[in-house]
């Protein structure tokens, strides 16, 4: 999923520090996990991990990536017709998949408010989806959504499908990456036909632990795991609010059995509950504080950038204050911005290269 802040590209610099601080692999703590790339890692090596953002589509991200160990099975009665073709007991990923893709389109929600079909999508130009597409969105969360509310699904299962659909649903955007505009005239991708392709799940390895996922605050995810060996800090840097940029995977997402009062061109949600301190320039570095002293952790490790509302000094202030003074340290990386757009009269990038900062600290 494309997504601002996203660590696919730093995961082999992120690892190698890691590696440095603790060779053998323990028990990580995730809780800003976003598309769960990092965490999907550190799994990988052999790690424990304890993820867990606060938006819906990221906890069905972590749930399929990080939480289950191998593509799961499903109850054959889910399909009609299943029976009818031998398919026993249980059905594969792929045939539900097929069954979810092949379903006629339904106008729903997502038709409604965020395409030209729907009246409230006409009356503001939303052009996020075709109408196809739309359509084919509603008819397969809908499908998922009353699979869940029968109890034939349970919440693994349920959650490793919404993310099968937010992943397709992003392929298909008519949006330049970020949800807080769309593109006023269709783009090639968003002319091809929604289609749901597998996701897998990461194995467990080297016989560790079950990994588990949470939604929810990072302070209470902190607080609520115990000791780990391993917290990995990856916050929001700068002032944008995430639930503003991806309200659209959120409402796929979380659904509309209580449909969400819309506000604005682009059909934002409510997201009071969702806004984030680490994204005010006052109250930052007192989130910072607070999460480090509700942590147990061995090592923590924070990823920041170098255009953050955190100063590298400060953050390299507090870190000395939590820990081993003497065994802090930061590594850094450059790369290239994730870009939107491109420069023009709303907006122009002060660089296209940007520095990634790891700050590090053992705990006493």
């Amino acid at each position: 999923m494309r997504y601002i802040g996203n660590k696919t590209r730093l995961v082999p610099f992120i690892l190698d520090v890691v590696g440095d601080v603790q060779p053998d692999a323990g028990v990580a703590c995730d809780p800003f996990a976003g598309t769960a790339s990092v965490s999907r890692a550190l799994k990988d090596r052999g790690w424990t991990v304890r993820s867990g953002d606060l938006l819906a589509f990221s906890y069905a991200l972590q749930v399929a990536h990080v939480e289950l160990d191998r593509t799961p099975r499903f109850p054959a009665p889910l399909v009609e017709d299943a029976e009818e073709r031998g398919a026993g007991r249980w059905l594969s990923y792929t045939r539900l998949l097929a069954y979810l893709n092949g379903l006629p389109p339904r106008h729903g929600f997502i038709s409604e408010n965020y395409s030209p079909a729907g009246r409230a999508g006409a009356r503001h130009g939303r052009m996020y989806f075709t109408p196809g597409n739309a359509g084919a969105i509603d008819a397969a969360r809908e499908q998922i959504a009353a699979w869940s509310e029968g109890e034939r699904l349970d919440p693994a299962r349920s959650q490793f499908l919404i993310a099968t659909l937010v992943e397709a649903a992003d392929r298909v955007a008519n949006t330049t990456g970020v949800y807080a505009s769309f593109v006023k005239s269709w783009q090639p991708n968003a002319r091809r036909q929604l289609e749901l392709r597998p996701l897998k799940p990461t194995s467990r390895r080297n016989g560790g632990r079950p990994s588990t996922a949470y939604l929810g605050e990072a302070e209470e995810l902190v607080a609520s795991v115990g000791t780990v060996d391993l917290l990995y800090l990856d916050p929001p840097y700068n002032e944008r609010q995430y639930p503003a940029y991806y309200h659209v995977p959120e409402v796929i997402a979380a659904g509309w059995s209580t449909p969400p009062k819309l506000r604005g061109k682009t059909g934002l949600i409510p997201d009071d509950a969702l806004r984030s301190d680490w994204c005010r320039r006052a109250r930052c570095e007192a989130s910072l504080r607070a999460l480090i002293d509700r942590a147990d952790a061995k090592h923590i490790l924070l990823s920041y950038n170098d255009e953050g509302l955190l100063a590298a000094e400060v953050i390299a202030a507090v870190f000395r204050e939590a820990g081993d003074e003497d065994s802090y340290r930061r590594a850094d990386v450059k790369y290239r911005r994730y870009r939107s757009d491109g420069d023009g009269p709303s907006r122009t990038y002060l660089r296209d290269r940007v520095q990634e900062q790891l700050h590090y600290i053992r705990r006493t």
